[in-house]
Protein backbone atom coordinates (compact mmCIF):
# COMPACT_ATOMS: atom_id res chain seq x y z
CA UNK A 1 0.00 0.00 0.00
CA UNK A 2 0.86 3.55 -0.60
CA UNK A 3 -0.56 7.09 -0.79
CA UNK A 4 -1.22 8.06 -4.59
CA UNK A 5 -0.43 11.70 -3.83
CA UNK A 6 2.86 13.62 -3.07
CA UNK A 7 2.92 13.52 1.29
CA UNK A 8 4.27 16.41 3.05
CA UNK A 9 4.85 17.73 6.99
CA UNK A 10 2.55 20.49 7.85
CA UNK A 11 1.95 22.41 11.21
CA UNK A 12 -1.10 23.94 12.49
CA UNK A 13 -1.45 26.35 15.47
CA UNK A 14 -4.24 26.12 17.55
CA UNK A 15 -4.61 28.51 20.32
CA UNK A 16 -0.92 28.37 21.65
CA UNK A 17 -0.23 25.02 20.48
CA UNK A 18 1.20 23.48 17.65
CA UNK A 19 -0.10 20.21 15.78
CA UNK A 20 1.19 18.41 13.15
CA UNK A 21 -0.54 16.44 10.12
CA UNK A 22 0.25 14.45 7.47
CA UNK A 23 -0.99 16.09 4.03
CA UNK A 24 -1.77 14.20 1.04
CA UNK A 25 -1.66 16.89 -2.23
CA UNK A 26 -2.74 16.66 -5.99
CA UNK A 27 -3.61 18.81 -8.57
CA UNK A 28 -7.07 19.41 -8.85
CA UNK A 29 -8.75 21.36 -12.21
CA UNK A 30 -4.50 22.20 -12.72
CA UNK A 31 -4.18 23.84 -9.08
CA UNK A 32 -2.55 22.24 -6.25
CA UNK A 33 -5.32 20.82 -3.07
CA UNK A 34 -5.27 18.79 -0.36
CA UNK A 35 -7.42 15.84 -0.84
CA UNK A 36 -6.20 13.87 2.52
CA UNK A 37 -4.63 14.57 5.99
CA UNK A 38 -3.25 12.37 9.10
CA UNK A 39 -3.43 14.07 12.69
CA UNK A 40 0.33 12.87 13.69
CA UNK A 41 -0.02 15.15 17.29
CA UNK A 42 2.17 17.70 19.19
CA UNK A 43 5.86 18.31 18.58
CA UNK A 44 6.14 16.24 21.88
CA UNK A 45 4.86 13.36 20.39
CA UNK A 46 5.94 13.30 16.82
CA UNK A 47 9.82 13.57 18.54
CA UNK A 48 8.96 10.41 20.64
CA UNK A 49 7.51 8.63 17.58
CA UNK A 50 10.69 9.65 15.94
CA UNK A 51 12.99 8.44 18.85
CA UNK A 52 11.29 5.22 18.72
CA UNK A 53 11.86 4.42 15.25
CA UNK A 54 8.31 3.18 14.50
CA UNK A 55 4.47 4.91 13.71
CA UNK A 56 2.16 4.10 15.67
CA UNK A 57 0.33 0.53 14.91
CA UNK A 58 -3.07 0.56 13.24
CA UNK A 59 -6.03 -1.43 15.72
CA UNK A 60 -7.69 -2.29 12.56
CA UNK A 61 -8.26 -2.21 8.72
CA UNK A 62 -11.20 -2.56 6.61
CA UNK A 63 -11.38 -3.28 3.25
CA UNK A 64 -13.76 -1.52 1.18
CA UNK A 65 -14.70 -2.22 -2.47
CA UNK A 66 -13.94 0.95 -4.34
CA UNK A 67 -13.07 0.45 -8.03
CA UNK A 68 -16.21 -1.45 -9.23
CA UNK A 69 -19.29 0.28 -7.03
CA UNK A 70 -17.55 3.60 -6.87
CA UNK A 71 -17.54 3.33 -10.86
CA UNK A 72 -21.15 2.45 -11.57
CA UNK A 73 -21.94 4.95 -9.11
CA UNK A 74 -20.29 7.76 -10.97
CA UNK A 75 -21.78 6.23 -14.31
CA UNK A 76 -25.25 6.63 -12.53
CA UNK A 77 -24.86 10.37 -11.94
CA UNK A 78 -22.81 11.24 -15.29
CA UNK A 79 -25.73 9.91 -17.61
CA UNK A 80 -28.69 10.72 -16.17
CA UNK A 81 -29.82 7.27 -14.50
CA UNK A 82 -29.97 8.73 -10.97
CA UNK A 83 -31.80 12.40 -11.82
CA UNK A 84 -34.34 9.96 -13.53
CA UNK A 85 -34.86 7.42 -10.67
CA UNK A 86 -34.98 10.38 -8.48
CA UNK A 87 -37.57 11.88 -10.12
CA UNK A 88 -39.60 9.01 -10.74
CA UNK A 89 -39.47 8.13 -6.98
CA UNK A 90 -38.43 10.81 -4.71
CA UNK A 91 -36.70 10.53 -1.40
CA UNK A 92 -38.65 10.57 1.75
CA UNK A 93 -38.09 12.67 4.68
CA UNK A 94 -35.69 10.16 5.80
CA UNK A 95 -33.86 6.89 4.92
CA UNK A 96 -33.15 5.52 1.66
CA UNK A 97 -35.75 6.00 -1.82
CA UNK A 98 -37.13 3.29 -3.99
CA UNK A 99 -34.85 4.76 -6.21
CA UNK A 100 -31.45 4.07 -3.88
CA UNK A 101 -33.00 0.27 -3.78
CA UNK A 102 -33.77 -0.46 -7.07
CA UNK A 103 -30.13 1.02 -8.07
CA UNK A 104 -28.45 -1.02 -5.20
CA UNK A 105 -30.36 -3.96 -6.47
CA UNK A 106 -28.36 -3.07 -10.08
CA UNK A 107 -24.88 -2.73 -8.83
CA UNK A 108 -25.18 -5.37 -6.56
CA UNK A 109 -26.17 -7.74 -9.16
CA UNK A 110 -22.91 -6.92 -11.10
CA UNK A 111 -20.81 -6.44 -8.16
CA UNK A 112 -21.55 -9.48 -5.82
CA UNK A 113 -25.06 -11.15 -7.29
CA UNK A 114 -27.19 -12.82 -4.15
CA UNK A 115 -30.42 -12.65 -2.33
CA UNK A 116 -31.29 -10.05 -1.10
CA UNK A 117 -30.49 -11.45 2.57
CA UNK A 118 -26.56 -10.69 1.42
CA UNK A 119 -27.50 -7.14 0.26
CA UNK A 120 -26.96 -5.28 3.62
CA UNK A 121 -23.27 -7.09 4.47
CA UNK A 122 -21.74 -6.48 1.18
CA UNK A 123 -23.10 -2.46 0.98
CA UNK A 124 -21.28 -2.16 4.39
CA UNK A 125 -18.05 -3.38 2.65
CA UNK A 126 -18.25 -1.14 -0.05
CA UNK A 127 -17.50 2.77 -0.59
CA UNK A 128 -21.19 3.24 -1.29
CA UNK A 129 -22.08 3.08 2.32
CA UNK A 130 -19.87 6.33 3.16
CA UNK A 131 -21.08 7.97 -0.09
CA UNK A 132 -24.81 7.48 0.96
CA UNK A 133 -24.56 7.50 4.44
CA UNK A 134 -27.45 4.98 4.91
CA UNK A 135 -26.83 2.53 7.67
CA UNK A 136 -26.63 -1.35 5.92
CA UNK A 137 -29.70 -2.02 8.98
CA UNK A 138 -31.98 0.17 6.03
CA UNK A 139 -30.87 -2.54 3.35
CA UNK A 140 -32.41 -5.63 4.50
CA UNK A 141 -34.27 -8.03 2.57
CA UNK A 142 -37.48 -6.82 4.11
CA UNK A 143 -36.81 -3.23 3.38
CA UNK A 144 -36.40 -4.13 -0.54
CA UNK A 145 -39.65 -6.11 -0.68
CA UNK A 146 -41.82 -3.15 0.80
CA UNK A 147 -39.45 -1.01 -1.24
CA UNK A 148 -40.18 -2.66 -4.71
CA UNK A 149 -44.59 -3.26 -3.64
CA UNK A 150 -44.49 0.41 -4.05
CA UNK A 151 -43.77 0.22 -8.18
CA UNK A 152 -46.80 -0.20 -10.27
CA UNK A 153 -45.98 -2.55 -13.09
CA UNK A 154 -47.89 -4.43 -15.61
CA UNK A 155 -50.99 -6.24 -14.65
CA UNK A 156 -50.98 -3.99 -11.13
CA UNK A 157 -54.00 -4.85 -9.19
CA UNK A 158 -53.81 -1.17 -8.08
CA UNK A 159 -54.23 0.18 -11.58
CA UNK A 160 -52.61 3.30 -12.86
CA UNK A 161 -49.55 3.86 -15.35
CA UNK A 162 -46.71 1.13 -15.82
CA UNK A 163 -43.97 3.15 -13.65
CA UNK A 164 -41.17 0.52 -15.19
CA UNK A 165 -41.80 1.76 -18.85
CA UNK A 166 -42.25 5.54 -17.86
CA UNK A 167 -39.04 5.45 -16.31
CA UNK A 168 -37.63 3.50 -19.14
CA UNK A 169 -39.36 6.19 -21.47
CA UNK A 170 -37.57 8.89 -19.24
CA UNK A 171 -34.32 7.27 -19.85
CA UNK A 172 -34.46 7.64 -23.15
CA UNK A 173 -35.26 11.36 -23.23
CA UNK A 174 -31.91 12.05 -20.89
CA UNK A 175 -29.69 9.67 -22.76
CA UNK A 176 -30.78 11.49 -26.17
CA UNK A 177 -29.95 15.33 -24.46
CA UNK A 178 -26.82 14.20 -23.69
CA UNK A 179 -26.50 12.79 -27.15
CA UNK A 180 -25.64 8.89 -25.64
CA UNK A 181 -28.01 7.88 -28.62
CA UNK A 182 -26.17 8.67 -31.64
CA UNK A 183 -27.26 6.61 -35.07
CA UNK A 184 -30.80 5.27 -34.54
CA UNK A 185 -29.54 1.89 -35.08
CA UNK A 186 -31.60 -0.62 -32.20
CA UNK A 187 -31.05 -4.21 -31.78
CA UNK A 188 -34.29 -6.55 -30.82
CA UNK A 189 -33.72 -9.92 -29.71
CA UNK A 190 -35.36 -11.90 -27.64
CA UNK A 191 -34.24 -15.14 -25.24
CA UNK A 192 -35.75 -17.02 -21.85
CA UNK A 193 -34.92 -17.17 -18.61
CA UNK A 194 -35.01 -20.50 -16.75
CA UNK A 195 -36.98 -20.32 -12.70
CA UNK A 196 -36.69 -21.96 -9.41
CA UNK A 197 -40.34 -21.82 -9.54
CA UNK A 198 -42.74 -24.41 -8.50
CA UNK A 199 -45.14 -25.92 -10.59
CA UNK A 200 -47.71 -26.23 -8.14
CA UNK A 201 -47.19 -22.22 -7.25
CA UNK A 202 -50.20 -20.44 -8.89
CA UNK A 203 -48.73 -16.75 -7.91
CA UNK A 204 -47.45 -15.85 -11.03
CA UNK A 205 -48.54 -16.31 -14.97
CA UNK A 206 -45.56 -14.85 -16.43
CA UNK A 207 -43.58 -18.53 -15.27
CA UNK A 208 -44.51 -21.19 -17.64
CA UNK A 209 -42.95 -24.26 -19.23
CA UNK A 210 -41.46 -23.72 -23.14
CA UNK A 211 -38.46 -24.48 -25.37
CA UNK A 212 -35.39 -22.97 -23.15
CA UNK A 213 -32.51 -21.88 -24.50
CA UNK A 214 -30.13 -23.17 -21.47
CA UNK A 215 -31.62 -26.53 -21.88
CA UNK A 216 -33.53 -26.55 -18.35
CA UNK A 217 -37.01 -27.79 -20.11
CA UNK A 218 -38.43 -29.13 -16.83
CA UNK A 219 -38.33 -25.26 -15.21
CA UNK A 220 -40.64 -22.96 -15.75
CA UNK A 221 -39.36 -19.95 -17.27
CA UNK A 222 -40.09 -16.42 -18.75
CA UNK A 223 -39.41 -14.59 -21.64
CA UNK A 224 -37.84 -11.18 -22.56
CA UNK A 225 -37.64 -9.37 -25.16
CA UNK A 226 -35.29 -6.86 -25.67
CA UNK A 227 -34.07 -3.41 -27.38
CA UNK A 228 -30.81 -1.96 -27.23
CA UNK A 229 -28.66 0.74 -28.59
CA UNK A 230 -26.41 -0.58 -31.64
CA UNK A 231 -23.87 1.66 -30.99
CA UNK A 232 -23.44 2.65 -27.46
CA UNK A 233 -25.44 -0.73 -25.94
CA UNK A 234 -27.99 0.86 -23.69
CA UNK A 235 -30.85 -0.40 -22.46
CA UNK A 236 -33.69 1.21 -24.18
CA UNK A 237 -36.73 -0.53 -24.04
CA UNK A 238 -37.48 -4.53 -23.07
CA UNK A 239 -40.93 -6.17 -22.30
CA UNK A 240 -41.62 -9.65 -19.54
CA UNK A 241 -43.53 -12.43 -21.53
CA UNK A 242 -44.58 -15.45 -20.34
CA UNK A 243 -42.51 -18.58 -21.03
CA UNK A 244 -44.69 -20.31 -23.50
CA UNK A 245 -45.08 -17.67 -26.24
CA UNK A 246 -43.03 -18.22 -28.73
CA UNK A 247 -40.48 -15.50 -29.92
CA UNK A 248 -42.48 -14.66 -33.22
CA UNK A 249 -45.24 -14.03 -31.21
CA UNK A 250 -44.06 -12.11 -29.39
CA UNK A 251 -42.68 -9.49 -32.15
CA UNK A 252 -45.96 -7.62 -32.51
CA UNK A 253 -46.37 -6.17 -29.17
CA UNK A 254 -42.41 -5.74 -28.91
CA UNK A 255 -42.58 -3.60 -32.04
CA UNK A 256 -46.06 -2.22 -30.14
CA UNK A 257 -43.55 -0.58 -27.55
CA UNK A 258 -40.72 0.13 -29.50
CA UNK A 259 -43.18 2.54 -31.35
CA UNK A 260 -44.43 4.22 -28.50
CA UNK A 261 -40.95 5.13 -27.22
CA UNK A 262 -39.73 6.39 -30.66
CA UNK A 263 -43.21 8.63 -30.83
CA UNK A 264 -43.24 9.42 -26.54
CA UNK A 265 -39.63 10.90 -27.62
CA UNK A 266 -40.54 12.67 -30.94
CA UNK A 267 -37.83 10.14 -32.83
CA UNK A 268 -38.96 10.15 -36.28
CA UNK A 269 -39.65 6.73 -37.62
CA UNK A 270 -38.02 6.28 -40.75
CA UNK A 271 -34.69 7.48 -39.23
CA UNK A 272 -34.77 4.49 -36.54
CA UNK A 273 -33.47 1.05 -37.92
CA UNK A 274 -34.06 -2.07 -36.37
CA UNK A 275 -32.00 -5.32 -36.44
CA UNK A 276 -32.95 -8.71 -35.53
CA UNK A 277 -32.24 -11.92 -35.95
CA UNK A 278 -33.13 -14.38 -38.70
CA UNK A 279 -36.18 -15.66 -36.18
CA UNK A 280 -37.89 -12.61 -37.17
CA UNK A 281 -37.94 -12.98 -40.93
CA UNK A 282 -41.24 -13.89 -41.35
CA UNK A 283 -43.94 -12.37 -43.69
CA UNK A 284 -46.31 -11.34 -41.29
CA UNK A 285 -43.54 -9.47 -39.53
CA UNK A 286 -42.26 -8.24 -42.58
CA UNK A 287 -45.85 -6.77 -43.43
CA UNK A 288 -45.82 -5.27 -39.86
CA UNK A 289 -42.27 -3.66 -39.71
CA UNK A 290 -43.67 -2.40 -42.88
CA UNK A 291 -47.01 -0.91 -41.82
CA UNK A 292 -44.70 0.71 -38.94
CA UNK A 293 -42.79 2.98 -41.49
CA UNK A 294 -39.20 2.22 -39.66
CA UNK A 295 -36.22 0.71 -41.38
CA UNK A 296 -34.94 -2.60 -40.85
CA UNK A 297 -32.06 -5.15 -40.92
CA UNK A 298 -32.87 -8.72 -40.74
CA UNK A 299 -30.55 -12.16 -40.90
CA UNK A 300 -32.55 -14.29 -43.58
CA UNK A 301 -33.24 -17.84 -42.68
CA UNK A 302 -30.64 -19.96 -45.47
CA UNK A 303 -33.16 -21.93 -47.00
CA UNK A 304 -35.09 -18.74 -47.94
CA UNK A 305 -32.22 -17.21 -49.25
CA UNK A 306 -31.72 -16.60 -53.11
CA UNK A 307 -29.69 -19.61 -54.14
CA UNK A 308 -27.29 -17.71 -56.96
CA UNK A 309 -26.57 -15.19 -54.18
CA UNK A 310 -25.63 -17.17 -51.23
CA UNK A 311 -23.39 -19.92 -53.17
CA UNK A 312 -21.24 -16.74 -54.52
CA UNK A 313 -17.46 -17.68 -54.61
CA UNK A 314 -15.58 -15.61 -52.18
CA UNK A 315 -12.76 -14.74 -54.06
CA UNK A 316 -15.61 -12.32 -55.77
CA UNK A 317 -17.34 -10.98 -53.18
CA UNK A 318 -15.53 -6.87 -52.63
CA UNK A 319 -13.44 -6.84 -49.77
CA UNK A 320 -14.84 -4.30 -46.96
CA UNK A 321 -12.61 -1.25 -45.90
CA UNK A 322 -10.82 -2.09 -42.25
CA UNK A 323 -13.45 -0.94 -40.35
CA UNK A 324 -14.72 -4.69 -40.88
CA UNK A 325 -11.54 -6.45 -40.86
CA UNK A 326 -11.48 -10.02 -43.04
CA UNK A 327 -15.45 -9.40 -43.98
CA UNK A 328 -16.16 -9.44 -47.55
CA UNK A 329 -19.85 -8.19 -48.57
CA UNK A 330 -21.92 -7.73 -51.69
CA UNK A 331 -25.47 -6.37 -52.31
CA UNK A 332 -28.15 -6.87 -54.88
CA UNK A 333 -31.79 -6.42 -55.21
CA UNK A 334 -34.16 -9.71 -55.06
CA UNK A 335 -38.13 -10.27 -54.55
CA UNK A 336 -38.56 -12.04 -50.92
CA UNK A 337 -41.96 -12.70 -49.48
CA UNK A 338 -43.43 -10.89 -53.18
CA UNK A 339 -41.52 -7.54 -52.07
CA UNK A 340 -38.28 -6.17 -53.42
CA UNK A 341 -35.45 -5.68 -50.87
CA UNK A 342 -32.05 -5.53 -50.54
CA UNK A 343 -29.88 -9.04 -49.82
CA UNK A 344 -26.90 -8.77 -48.18
CA UNK A 345 -24.17 -11.91 -48.77
CA UNK A 346 -21.97 -11.26 -45.83
CA UNK A 347 -18.73 -13.36 -45.57
CA UNK A 348 -16.49 -13.21 -42.29
CA UNK A 349 -13.23 -15.27 -42.09
CA UNK A 350 -13.50 -14.52 -38.31
CA UNK A 351 -16.53 -16.07 -38.20
CA UNK A 352 -16.08 -19.30 -40.42
CA UNK A 353 -12.72 -20.23 -38.05
CA UNK A 354 -15.29 -20.07 -35.09
CA UNK A 355 -17.79 -22.68 -37.06
CA UNK A 356 -15.12 -24.95 -38.21
CA UNK A 357 -13.72 -25.07 -34.93
CA UNK A 358 -17.29 -25.71 -33.48
CA UNK A 359 -17.91 -28.27 -36.17
CA UNK A 360 -14.44 -30.78 -35.95
CA UNK A 361 -15.02 -30.36 -32.53
CA UNK A 362 -18.56 -31.94 -32.73
CA UNK A 363 -17.86 -34.05 -35.14
CA UNK A 364 -15.29 -35.82 -33.55
CA UNK A 365 -17.38 -36.38 -30.33
CA UNK A 366 -19.87 -37.58 -32.48
CA UNK A 367 -17.86 -40.37 -34.86
CA UNK A 368 -16.43 -41.57 -31.19
CA UNK A 369 -20.24 -41.73 -29.77
CA UNK A 370 -21.44 -43.59 -33.19
CA UNK A 371 -18.16 -46.19 -32.13
CA UNK A 372 -18.90 -46.91 -28.98
CA UNK A 373 -22.74 -47.54 -29.73
CA UNK A 374 -21.14 -50.02 -32.77
CA UNK A 375 -19.03 -51.57 -30.03
CA UNK A 376 -21.83 -51.89 -27.81
CA UNK A 377 -24.42 -53.68 -30.20
CA UNK A 378 -21.80 -56.13 -31.38
CA UNK A 379 -21.85 -57.26 -27.25
CA UNK A 380 -23.99 -60.61 -26.57
CA UNK A 381 -27.65 -59.94 -25.38
CA UNK A 382 -27.24 -56.38 -26.21
CA UNK A 383 -31.25 -55.07 -25.20
CA UNK A 384 -31.53 -51.96 -27.05
CA UNK A 385 -34.48 -51.77 -29.47
CA UNK A 386 -34.26 -49.90 -33.04
CA UNK A 387 -36.21 -47.00 -31.83
CA UNK A 388 -33.97 -45.80 -28.96
CA UNK A 389 -30.85 -46.71 -31.31
CA UNK A 390 -32.05 -44.26 -34.14
CA UNK A 391 -33.20 -41.99 -31.05
CA UNK A 392 -29.76 -41.61 -29.94
CA UNK A 393 -28.17 -40.99 -32.61
CA UNK A 394 -30.84 -38.39 -34.29
CA UNK A 395 -29.96 -36.74 -31.21
CA UNK A 396 -26.08 -36.91 -31.40
CA UNK A 397 -26.41 -35.65 -35.11
CA UNK A 398 -28.93 -33.01 -33.97
CA UNK A 399 -26.94 -31.49 -31.01
CA UNK A 400 -25.23 -29.27 -33.72
CA UNK A 401 -25.44 -27.36 -37.06
CA UNK A 402 -24.45 -29.34 -40.02
CA UNK A 403 -23.54 -33.17 -38.70
CA UNK A 404 -26.53 -34.38 -40.29
CA UNK A 405 -24.97 -33.64 -43.79
CA UNK A 406 -21.57 -34.86 -42.88
CA UNK A 407 -22.07 -38.02 -41.07
CA UNK A 408 -23.86 -41.12 -43.21
CA UNK A 409 -24.94 -44.33 -41.13
CA UNK A 410 -27.18 -47.62 -41.76
CA UNK A 411 -28.21 -49.93 -39.30
CA UNK A 412 -28.98 -53.18 -40.20
CA UNK A 413 -30.33 -56.28 -38.52
CA UNK A 414 -28.11 -59.65 -39.55
CA UNK A 415 -27.95 -62.68 -37.73
CA UNK A 416 -30.30 -61.75 -34.76
CA UNK A 417 -28.71 -58.20 -33.44
CA UNK A 418 -28.53 -54.92 -35.09
CA UNK A 419 -25.19 -53.78 -37.02
CA UNK A 420 -24.32 -50.06 -37.23
CA UNK A 421 -22.49 -48.25 -40.11
CA UNK A 422 -21.17 -45.34 -40.47
CA UNK A 423 -19.09 -42.64 -42.52
CA UNK A 424 -18.10 -39.63 -42.66
CA UNK A 425 -18.80 -37.43 -45.80
CA UNK A 426 -15.85 -35.93 -47.57
CA UNK A 427 -17.66 -34.34 -50.31
CA UNK A 428 -20.38 -32.81 -47.94
CA UNK A 429 -17.99 -31.16 -45.87
CA UNK A 430 -15.56 -29.55 -48.66
CA UNK A 431 -18.92 -27.99 -49.95
CA UNK A 432 -19.66 -26.75 -46.33
CA UNK A 433 -15.85 -25.03 -46.47
CA UNK A 434 -16.47 -23.48 -49.76
CA UNK A 435 -19.60 -22.63 -49.45
CA UNK A 436 -21.67 -22.14 -46.18
CA UNK A 437 -18.98 -21.53 -43.68
CA UNK A 438 -18.37 -18.12 -42.73
CA UNK A 439 -21.71 -16.73 -44.59
CA UNK A 440 -24.80 -14.88 -43.37
CA UNK A 441 -27.36 -13.71 -45.76
CA UNK A 442 -29.20 -10.09 -44.65
CA UNK A 443 -32.33 -8.63 -46.15
CA UNK A 444 -33.32 -5.17 -45.49
CA UNK A 445 -35.30 -2.00 -46.33
CA UNK A 446 -32.77 0.01 -46.41
CA UNK A 447 -32.46 0.11 -50.63
CA UNK A 448 -30.33 2.93 -50.46
CA UNK A 449 -27.93 1.48 -48.29
CA UNK A 450 -24.37 0.11 -49.52
CA UNK A 451 -23.83 -3.41 -48.47
CA UNK A 452 -20.79 -2.30 -45.99
CA UNK A 453 -23.22 -0.01 -44.31
CA UNK A 454 -25.65 -2.55 -43.95
CA UNK A 455 -23.16 -5.20 -42.36
CA UNK A 456 -21.97 -2.85 -39.87
CA UNK A 457 -25.72 -1.94 -39.11
CA UNK A 458 -26.38 -5.83 -38.18
CA UNK A 459 -22.87 -5.76 -35.97
CA UNK A 460 -25.01 -4.27 -33.41
CA UNK A 461 -27.49 -7.76 -33.22
CA UNK A 462 -23.56 -9.09 -31.63
CA UNK A 463 -24.00 -6.79 -28.71
CA UNK A 464 -27.15 -8.14 -27.97
CA UNK A 465 -26.12 -11.57 -27.87
CA UNK A 466 -22.63 -10.61 -25.82
CA UNK A 467 -25.79 -9.40 -23.14
CA UNK A 468 -27.52 -12.63 -23.49
CA UNK A 469 -24.40 -14.57 -22.65
CA UNK A 470 -23.39 -11.87 -19.67
CA UNK A 471 -26.40 -12.39 -18.39
CA UNK A 472 -26.31 -16.01 -18.38
CA UNK A 473 -22.98 -17.24 -17.83
CA UNK A 474 -22.59 -14.53 -14.89
CA UNK A 475 -19.57 -12.76 -16.40
CA UNK A 476 -21.08 -9.26 -16.90
CA UNK A 477 -24.15 -9.24 -14.51
CA UNK A 478 -26.03 -12.28 -12.67
CA UNK A 479 -29.17 -12.55 -13.51
CA UNK A 480 -29.97 -15.70 -11.52
CA UNK A 481 -30.73 -17.41 -9.61
CA UNK A 482 -33.76 -15.32 -9.51
CA UNK A 483 -35.83 -16.53 -6.62
CA UNK A 484 -39.12 -14.19 -6.61
CA UNK A 485 -42.41 -15.74 -7.22
CA UNK A 486 -45.04 -12.82 -8.26
CA UNK A 487 -45.70 -10.91 -11.47
CA UNK A 488 -44.43 -7.39 -10.35
CA UNK A 489 -41.11 -8.93 -8.43
CA UNK A 490 -40.18 -10.48 -11.69
CA UNK A 491 -40.37 -7.57 -14.00
CA UNK A 492 -38.89 -5.33 -11.48
CA UNK A 493 -36.08 -7.96 -11.20
CA UNK A 494 -35.76 -7.88 -14.91
CA UNK A 495 -35.86 -4.14 -15.10
CA UNK A 496 -32.95 -3.31 -12.44
CA UNK A 497 -31.05 -6.39 -14.12
CA UNK A 498 -30.80 -4.19 -17.81
CA UNK A 499 -30.47 -0.81 -15.82
CA UNK A 500 -27.10 -2.18 -14.95
CA UNK A 501 -26.58 -3.48 -18.01
CA UNK A 502 -26.59 -0.14 -19.52
CA UNK A 503 -24.09 1.57 -16.66
CA UNK A 504 -22.00 -1.26 -17.60
CA UNK A 505 -21.96 -0.28 -20.89
CA UNK A 506 -21.35 3.03 -20.34
CA UNK A 507 -18.20 3.07 -17.91
CA UNK A 508 -17.29 0.61 -20.98
CA UNK A 509 -17.75 3.17 -23.39
CA UNK A 510 -15.88 5.69 -20.91
CA UNK A 511 -12.81 3.59 -20.72
CA UNK A 512 -12.31 3.24 -23.91
CA UNK A 513 -10.61 6.46 -24.42
CA UNK A 514 -8.18 5.22 -21.48
CA UNK A 515 -7.61 1.53 -22.65
CA UNK A 516 -8.55 1.57 -26.27
CA UNK A 517 -9.91 -2.24 -26.87
CA UNK A 518 -10.73 -2.91 -23.76
CA UNK A 519 -12.78 -6.09 -23.00
CA UNK A 520 -15.59 -6.33 -20.57
CA UNK A 521 -14.47 -9.15 -18.68
CA UNK A 522 -10.93 -7.07 -18.57
CA UNK A 523 -12.54 -3.90 -17.61
CA UNK A 524 -14.70 -5.70 -14.64
CA UNK A 525 -11.47 -7.49 -13.62
CA UNK A 526 -9.29 -4.45 -13.38
CA UNK A 527 -12.06 -2.25 -11.00
CA UNK A 528 -12.38 -5.27 -8.74
CA UNK A 529 -9.30 -5.07 -7.76
CA UNK A 530 -8.89 -1.19 -6.92
CA UNK A 531 -10.07 -1.37 -3.14
CA UNK A 532 -10.02 1.14 -0.27
CA UNK A 533 -8.62 0.43 3.49
CA UNK A 534 -9.67 2.32 6.66
CA UNK A 535 -6.93 2.28 9.26
CA UNK A 536 -8.28 2.83 12.75
CA UNK A 537 -5.24 3.99 14.86
CA UNK A 538 -5.32 4.57 18.82
CA UNK A 539 -6.42 7.79 20.34
CA UNK A 540 -3.85 10.70 20.37
CA UNK A 541 -4.09 10.90 24.69
CA UNK A 542 -6.32 9.50 26.98
CA UNK A 543 -9.51 11.20 26.47
CA UNK A 544 -9.51 11.33 22.33
CA UNK A 545 -11.34 9.41 20.19
CA UNK A 546 -9.33 7.04 17.91
CA UNK A 547 -8.04 8.29 14.47
CA UNK A 548 -8.85 6.93 11.08
CA UNK A 549 -6.78 6.98 7.91
CA UNK A 550 -7.74 5.76 4.51
CA UNK A 551 -5.49 4.66 2.01
CA UNK A 552 -6.06 2.58 -1.49
CA UNK A 553 -4.58 -0.57 -2.49
CA UNK A 554 -1.84 -0.37 -5.06
CA UNK A 555 -2.77 0.28 -8.57
CA UNK A 556 -1.52 -0.43 -11.73
CA UNK A 557 -0.73 2.52 -14.31
CA UNK A 558 -3.60 1.06 -16.28
CA UNK A 559 -5.55 1.51 -13.41
CA UNK A 560 -4.63 4.61 -12.32
CA UNK A 561 -5.78 5.97 -15.72
CA UNK A 562 -9.26 4.18 -15.54
CA UNK A 563 -9.92 5.79 -12.48
CA UNK A 564 -9.38 9.02 -13.64
CA UNK A 565 -11.04 8.39 -16.59
CA UNK A 566 -14.15 6.96 -14.81
CA UNK A 567 -14.34 9.81 -12.17
CA UNK A 568 -12.89 7.69 -9.33
CA UNK A 569 -10.55 10.42 -8.28
CA UNK A 570 -14.05 13.00 -7.64
CA UNK A 571 -15.09 9.75 -5.04
CA UNK A 572 -11.87 10.35 -2.96
CA UNK A 573 -12.15 14.22 -2.38
CA UNK A 574 -15.66 13.74 -1.08
CA UNK A 575 -16.37 12.98 2.54
CA UNK A 576 -15.92 9.16 3.47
Amino acid sequence: MYYPYMASLIRKKKGHQLYYYIVESARVDGQPRIVQQTYLGTAERLAALVKERTAPLPLSATTRDFGLPGALWRAAQDSGVWKVLEAMWPAPRSGPSTAHYLLLAAIHRICQPGPKTEVADWYRSTILQPLWGFPPEQFRSQDFWDALDRIRVEGDPRGGPDELEEVQWRLLAAWKEKQLVHRRLLAYDTTNFYTWTATTNQRNSLAQRGHNKQGRHHLRQVGLSYVLDGENGLSLCHHVYAGNVADVEELPQALERILRMLDRNQMERSTVTLVFDKGTAALDNTLLLKQAGVGWISALPWNQAPADLREREVEKLPLCSSDQPGVHAVAERHIVHGEEYLCVLKYSSAFASEQLQSVTTSLSKVLQSLRRLSMDLAKPRCRLKETQIRNKIQRWLSSSAFLEDLIQWKLDWQNGRWHLQFDFNHGAFQKLLTHRLGRTVLLTNRTDWTAEQIVAGYSGQQQIEQVFRGLKDGDWLGWGPMYHWTDSKIRIHAFYCLLGVSLLKYIHKQAQAAWPGLSMEQLLQELRQIQQFVLLYPPQGEKGPPRAAIVRSKRTFPQQELAKTLGLEDLVRQKT
